[in-house]
């Protein structure tokens, strides 16, 4: 009677089951958590969502995606996209003399 390798073939078969599925519990939690914290965020007043490089409609934007995408991805994408935006133009006001009348000024 020989048992051959089947066993250790469905062992290793649940084991990679299981962590597949608590990947997808670890991953479904870290969601969970960030929506929350956009919540939060969405609480804030316009004022200190400016402070942190966000607009209130962004936030809210954020919220109306599917339960399984992450807000916080979403929002530090488009306070990247801005800050980035922001800083690649820049202009100096020159007077017709050559001369700079102005300092760098962002776009």
């Amino acid at each position: 009677m020989s048992l051959g390798f089947a066993p250790l073939g469905v062992l290793s078969l649940a084991v990679r089951a299981g962590r597949v599925a608590g990947q997808g519990i670890a991953q479904a939690v870290r969601i969970l958590s960030h929506r929350r914290a956009a919540h939060r965020l969405a609480q804030l007043d316009d004022r200190m969502l400016k402070d942190l490089g966000l607009t209130r409609s962004e936030v809210m934007g954020a919220l109306d995606l599917s339960w399984r995408d992450d807000p916080t991805l979403h929002l530090g994408d488009r306070r990247h996209a801005r800050a980035v935006g922001r800083s690649a133009v820049r202009m100096t006001i020159v007077a017709s003399e050559g001369k700079r009348i102005g300092p760098n000024l962002a776009a």
